[in-house]
C-alpha cells in the first residue's frame, strides 16, 4: 500500500511538473531513492510498475521516467544497481517497447547491458581460461578454495597502482577462509606485468592466501565483455560455487567482505561445535541425525538451505574426528549429489570426485600397497608384516601443517618403539634434492622414509591426496586401524593399542 500511495504522489508531481514544462527527475529521483534497500528483483517490479503507470498517465513522459531510472541505477555506487539498470534496457529500450528521445544513446545502452548481464551480482561467474606467467593453462572456475577474489588491472593505471599495494597488504595480513587471489593483467606487456608482479606481490607469504598471475595478451577470451572490464581496476569476489558476490568492489570493501564471510563462517562453526560437543561419545548415527534435523530446520528456505548444508559439509570434512568425516560423506551424498540443480555443476564434480577419494582405503580395510623408492633407490613395498603396526604419513616438505604434524609425531617416537608401530614417512613431491636433504635431516633413523619420483606407483589415485598431510595407521596385516587422523588423535589411540 505504501508504495501504491507514493506511485500516486509520483504521478501528481509529474502531472504538475508536465504542466510547467519542468523536467521530473527530481521526483522521480526521489521516489528511486525510497527503493535503496529492496532486493534487486524487487527494485525491478517497483521500477516496472512506475514507467507503466506513468505510460498510462503521462505516455509522452514515460521514455523520459525510464531513462532517468536507467540513469540513476547504472550510475548508482550501491553494488548490485547494475542489474537494474540492464533489467531496465532489457524491458522497456532495447526491445524497442519505449523510442528513446535521442536515439544516439542505443549504443551506450546496449553497450552497458551487454558488457554487464554475464557478471552480475548473483550470476554464475563466466568462465575464463587463461594464462599464468609461468606459462600454464588455468581456468578460475577450476579453482577450489571457498573464496576467490579477481583483480583485473593495468601496470599504467594510476588507480590501479593505487589500489595494488592495499591488495598485496591484504594478502599478506588475511587471515582465515582460504582465498585464491587471481590478478589478471588487462595488457600485453609481459616484460611491464612481470616487473609490476613483482614490485608488488613478491615475497608474500600466506597459507591463507594463494596468489595467481594471470594474462589474456590477445583478449582471446572475451574477459573485457564477460567481466564488464571496460576500465581498470575491476575487483570480483566470487564464492566456492562461484557465483559472484561482489563486483565493482575496492581493496577496503573486499576487506569488509572477507571479514563478514570469515565472521559467517565462525558463527556456523560455533553452531556446530555446540551441537555435535554436546554428544561424548560422538557416533556416526548421531552425526547423521543431525544433519537430518538441520536439512528439515531450514528446507523451505532455499538459499538458507544451500548455504546450511555447504557450511556443514566444510566442517565436517575438515574435522579431524572420524565419526565428522564419516557425517561429511553422509552430507554430501544425500543433501548434495542428490540434488544437482542446487549447486554449480564445478562444485557438484569436484563433491563427487571428493566421495569417490574418501571411499578409498576406508577403515577394517587393507590398505592398498604401494612400491615406492628409498633414497638408495631401492623399490619396497610401503608396509609389510615385520611390525605390528605401520604408520604412514604422506606428506611435502614445504607444508606448514605437515610441519607441525611431523614434530608431533617425533615426540611420540619412545611411544612408536614401545609399541612396535613403524612410521613411515612417504612423500608426495617431485623436489629430489629438497627430498633427499630433509631425509638427512630426519632423526630417529629407524624411520623409514620413500618417495614416488619414478612416478610408478599412482598414489594420487589410489590413496585421498589432494591434500596433505594424511595419517594413516595400519595393523600387522596392513589394514586400516584409522585414516586421515591427525598427530593429536594418534596420541589418544595409542593409549588403546
Amino acid at each position: 500500500m505504501r508504495r501504491i500511495l507514493a506511485i500516486l504522489v509520483l504521478m501528481l508531481g509529474l502531472g504538475s511538473a508536465a504542466a510547467q514544462e519542468s523536467t521530473p527527475h527530481a521526483s522521480v529521483t526521489s521516489y528511486l531513492q525510497t527503493l535503496l534497500e529492496e532486493p534487486v528483483d524487487s527494485i525491478n517490479l517497483h521500477v516496472d510498475r512506475l514507467i507503466d503507470s506513468v505510460g498510462r498517465q503521462q505516455p509522452e513522459l514515460q521514455s523520459k521516467v525510464a531513462g532517468i531510472a536507467f540513469d540513476y541505477f547504472s550510475t548508482s555506487p550501491v553494488m548490485g544497481h547494475e542489474a537494474v539498470a540492464v533489467h531496465i534496457a532489457d524491458e522497456w529500450f532495447l526491445n524497442k517497447r519505449l523510442k528513446l528521445e535521442n536515439e544516439n544513446l542505443y549504443p551506450l545502452i546496449y553497450t552497458f547491458a551487454e558488457f554487464n548481464r554475464s557478471s552480475l551480482v548473483g550470476k554464475d561467474a563466466p568462465s575464463l581460461l587463461m594464462q599464468s606467467i609461468d606459462s600454464l593453462p588455468v581456468e578460475i572456475r577450476d579453482i577450489t578454495t571457498p573464496l576467490k577474489v579477481l583483480f583485473f588491472y593495468d601496470t599504467e593505471c594510476s588507480t590501479c597502482r593505487k589500489e595494488t599495494p592495499l591488495l598485496a597488504d591484504l594478502a599478506r595480513n588475511y587471515h582465515g577462509e582460504p582465498v585464491t587471489m587471481v590478478a589478471i593483467y588487462t595488457q600485453s606487456d609481459r616484460t611491464a606485468w612481470e616487473n609490476y608482479v613483482q614490485e608488488w606481490f613478491g615475497g608474500i607469504d600466506n597459507p591463507d592466501v594463494r596468489l595467481i598471475h594471470l594474462w589474456d595478451p590477445e583478449a582471446e577470451t572475451g574477459f573485457h565483455k564477460k567481466y564488464g572490464v571496460l576500465s581498470t581496476p575491476m575487483l570480483f569476489l566470487l564464492d566456492e560455487q562461484n557465483v559472484i558476490t561482489g563486483r565493482g568492489l575496492d581493496s577496503e570493501a573486499l576487506a569488509q567482505m572477507l571479514g563478514m564471510e570469515n565472521t559467517l563462517v565462525l558463527q556456523y562453526k560455533n553452531l556446530f561445535d555446540n551441537i555435535f560437543g554436546a554428544f561424548n561419545p560422538l557416533t556416526i548415527e548421531n552425526v547423521e541425525r543431525i544433519a537430518d534435523a538441520l536439512a528439515d530446520r531450514v528446507r523451505n528456505d532455499r538459499q538458507m538451505y544451500a548455504e546450511t548444508m555447504l557450511k556443514l559439509f566444510n566442517y565436517l570434512r575438515s574435522s579431524d574426528n572420524f565419526a565428522q568425516q564419516q557425517g561429511a560423506l553422509y552430507v554430501a551424498e544425500k543433501y548434495i549429489v542428490s540434488e544437482p540443480d542446487m549447486w554449480s555443476p564445478e562444485f557438484l564434480e569436484r563433491t563427487v570426485y571428493a566421495l569417490a577419494k574418501a571411499r578409498l582405503n576406508p577403515a577394517g580395510e587393507r590398505a592398498t600397497q604401494l612400491y615406492l623408492q628409498k633414497k638408495c633407490g631401492k623399490t619396497v613395498p610401503m608396509y609389510n608384516d615385520k611390525h605390528w603396526y605401520t604408520l604412514v604419513f604422506f606428506h611435502l616438505i614445504d607444508c606448514q601443517q605437515c610441519q607441525k604434524e611431523l614434530a608431533e609425531l617425533k615426540e611420540m617416537s619412545a611411544e612408536f618403539y614401545d609399541l612396535d608401530i613403524q612410521p613411515v614417512l612417504v612423500y608426495v613431491g617431485q623436489d629430489q634434492d629438497n627430498w633427499k636433504k630433509f631425509v638427512r635431516r630426519q632423526l630417529p633413523s629407524r624411520w623409514t622414509f620413500l618417495n614416488d619420483f619414478k612416478g610408478t606407483s599412482n598414489m594420487r589415485m589410489l590413496y585421498d591426496l589432494d591434500y596433505v598431510p594424511h595419517l594413516y595407521l595400519l595393523d600387522q596385516n596392513g589394514i586400516v586401524v584409522a585414516k586421515d587422523i591427525r598427530a593429536s588423535e594418534l596420541k589418544d589411540l595409542l593409549k588403546l593399542l
